[in-house]
């Protein structure tokens, strides 16, 4: 056919609606799907934002178990202060005077007698005699009527407090607990 052939049905073989339709009609012929390059976008964005969110999560998980941590060690410290005004010997309020007579102040306390006191003391809170290890966690702590340490762990961070009337402390290195 020459540059001006028409069809038989009327329409001309470069009008638009003649393009349209065999663009269609292509289009229907072909297989759906994505292609390398869309997939590849895709596959970008999602790498970009966890790039962004992955720190974000980190540090907030960390601070989750930095307070943990930190409330943990505070029960604990309530608790030894309750058991500390008890714990005097023959007094009806005695926490353990089945078994001892002559304890006073912190001498004698231990995690269970601590849940006495606090029943939402976990099993991560630890109170030590120097040089013994719980949770990992050597300490160099004595134990006596007026000295004590206590201390939680909750991730990588343990929180403590050594002594009545410091602060709770709170740290990473498990070997700086109670030192």
């Amino acid at each position: 056919m020459g540059p001006a052939a028409h069809r038989p049905d009327g329409a001309d073989a470069d009008t638009p609606r003649v393009r349209i339709q065999a663009i269609a009609r292509r289009l229907a012929q072909e297989e759906s799907g994505f292609t390398l390059l869309e997939l590849l976008n895709v596959v970008l964005i999602l790498g970009i934002l966890m790039l962004t969110a992955a720190p974000t999560y980190m540090t907030t998980r960390d601070k989750a178990y930095k307070g943990t941590a930190t409330a943990n060690a505070r029960s604990l410290v309530s608790a030894a202060r309750l058991y500390a005004a008890d714990n005097s010997p023959n007094s009806a309020n005695d926490p353990n005077k089945s078994v001892s007579t002559t304890d006073t102040g912190y001498a004698g306390m231990t995690v269970p007698w601590l849940k006495a006191y606090n029943a939402n003391i976990g099993n991560a809170g630890y109170v030590n005699n120097s040089g013994t290890e719980a949770g990992g966690v050597t300490v160099r702590a004595a134990l006596d009527p007026t000295h004590y340490c206590v201390y939680a762990q909750s991730g990588r961070w343990f929180a403590y407090q050594l002594n009545p009337g410091t602060p709770v402390m709170i740290t990473t290195a498990p070997t700086a607990v109670c030192t």
